[in-house]
């Protein structure tokens, strides 16, 4: 089995395979999130074809992989973790954080609020 590559600067400028996208619920991605930065016909076509993500996509896919990792790592329990994400966040204006993170600007935003948390910064 072909081991998926790592979605660090390197690699997202080298090109990540589209493929591998479709294989990221084990890390933590629903299709729907996925979904959010890719549509499925143009993932579908892109596997298709045998591309690479483009780098906006693969920028996006990567940003979701690090909040994901990030809220696993304070919650220490991927259910918990998943839970938070999935669901409005009183410190995100009531925003869906996994959502906020398409963006760059949504993920800082979310970034910082786990940041806050992780140090016992409620506010």
């Amino acid at each position: 089995m072909n081991q998926r590559p790592s979605f660090d600067l390197r690699k997202i400028e080298q090109g990540i395979p589209a493929m591998y996208a479709r294989e990221l619920e084990a890390d933590g991605l629903t299709r729907d999130d996925i979904r959010t930065i890719i549509p499925d016909r143009t993932l579908d076509r892109r596997i298709s074809a045998r591309q690479n993500l483009t780098l906006d996509e693969a920028d996006g896919i990567a940003r979701l992989l690090r909040v994901v990792a990030a809220a696993r790592r304070l919650f220490e329990n991927d259910e918990r973790a998943d839970y938070w994400l999935r669901h409005p966040n009183p410190a995100l204006d009531g925003a869906i954080p996994i959502r906020l993170a398409r963006t760059d600007l949504g993920g800082r935003a979310v970034e910082q609020v786990l940041g806050r948390l992780e140090y016992g910064v409620y506010s």
